[in-house]
């Protein structure tokens, strides 16, 4: 086989066969292929597309390219969750603490960012000594021991997808719907859980943009959970506006302490359905029960309790988070409403502090970023702080900037 006949014939729309992706992405795996002409292929498959078949093989591929887990077969009440990517999502810090508390067993292996979208793992290395690097054997322990715990994507673990993740983060390639699936899955399959919910972020602060692909990526989800027999679940929800009022690492680690301290916004809300869902799979309960017992680990401080178990354990100092020094307050320009705040352009101004990377040589500052200090539909005065951003560096602010946010 021929690579440049491989890119060929996807960038002309065909399908590839199961040992053209294979030559394809294993090569580059093992070095026999470089990265643009890879890259030049995932370009190729953003644009054209891939069919089911297609996806199944590429999927499958990325899970024999490493070591698959039992997990399910070494513990009972076995979860796994996934978000396509938002702005402020840190609901994983939330929900591994309530699914522990619930009694069920989340072993979370999460990513770095992609694009502008903070990734899980960014946040968490935000805490000063956090190891994101558990052996397979003390991952696993602790997932048994405490309920919950979170590690990067370990060298066996799809390697890879960690390595095509990479790529795609910075290839303008990140919102291929196949390429989305294949990640996915790969990762929850090999993982091991038996139960598996995707949260589909739709929006301008998404990966995917608009309801009918959303539809379609869950549709291949669970056709490839079916496939392997796992119980695959999709919730979808609007990331037209940021899920929390922080947007940043240290500021959204800040923020998840909050919503476990029982702080209201549409972050709690989210954690709430997705754990309830977690819940219901894993134990057969009626969804509405279900949501009573995950408000409850939050109102009672179990869950808490457990996030802090959980930080401890992997060797985090919260005492020594740090949010950037210098704070520019942004005021209003008179009285009205809150009648927009586009997510998009939010992670956007976040990504200008240096909150996210734009290239694979980028290092992220971990404590900039911004704080909102108003959701949709709040009424304002003039001269109130709409947000504040929190920075290391002289940055200089347009108009354009700030358009993300609108008062009327």
């Amino acid at each position: 086989m021929n690579i440049l006949d491989i890119i060929t014939k996807k960038k002309n729309g065909s399908s590839l066969s199961y040992d053209e992706l294979k030559f394809a992405f294993m090569g580059y795996l093992n070095g026999e292929i470089p990265d643009y002409q890879i890259s030049a292929l995932l370009m190729a498959i953003t644009i054209m597309g891939m069919n089911i078949s297609e996806t199944l093989s590429l999927t499958d591929i990325f899970i024999r390219s490493g070591k698959a887990y039992d997990l399910a077969g070494a513990m009972k009440y076995t979860v796994d969750k996934h978000s396509t990517g938002g702005v402020g999502d840190s609901t994983t810090l939330i929900i591994g603490p309530m699914c522990a508390s619930l009694g069920l067993h989340l072993a979370k292996m999460s990513g770095r960012g992609l694009g502008l979208t903070g990734g899980t793992i960014d946040k968490v290395e935000s805490i000063p000594g956090f190891d994101v690097d558990l052996s397979e054997e003390d991952f696993y322990t602790q997932v048994e021991e405490l309920g919950f715990a979170l590690s990067s994507q370990t060298s066996e673990l799809v390697p890879l997808d960690k390595m095509v993740y990479a790529l795609r983060d910075v290839t303008g390639t990140t919102e291929s719907i196949p390429l989305i699936a294949s990640s996915i899955m790969s990762k929850k399959i090999a993982s091991g859980a038996d139960n598996i919910l995707i949260d589909i972020k739709v929006g301008s602060g998404a990966l995917i943009k608009n309801m009918e692909d959303a539809k379609i990526l869950s549709e291949w989800l669970i056709k490839i959970g079916d496939a392997y027999k796992k119980n695959v679940r999709t919730l979808i929800s609007d990331m037209d506006t940021p899920l929390s009022y922080a947007i940043g690492n240290s500021l959204e680690v800040c923020e998840a302490i909050n919503v476990l301290h029982g702080k209201k916004c549409p972050l709690y809300n989210a954690c709430i359905e997705i754990v309830a869902n977690l819940l219901s799979m894993a134990k057969g309960i009626d969804l509405g029960e279900a949501e009573v017992r995950a408000e409850q680990v939050l109102k009672n401080g179990e869950a808490l309790k457990k996030f802090y178990e959980f930080v401890a354990r992997q060797g985090g100092k919260l005492k020594e988070v740090k949010v950037a020094p210098h704070v520019i307050p942004v005021k209003t320009k008179f009285e009205g409403t809150i009648t927009r705040i586009d997510a998009l352009g939010a992670a956007k101004l976040a990504a200008k502090l240096g909150a996210s990377k734009m290239s694979l040589d980028d290092k992220i500052d971990y404590t900039v970023g911004i704080l909102l200090n108003y959701k949709i539909g709040d009424k304002v005065k003039k001269d109130d702080t709409l947000l504040n951003i929190y920075t290391n560096k002289y940055v200089k602010f347009t108009e354009r900037d700030f358009d993300f946010i609108e008062v009327e």
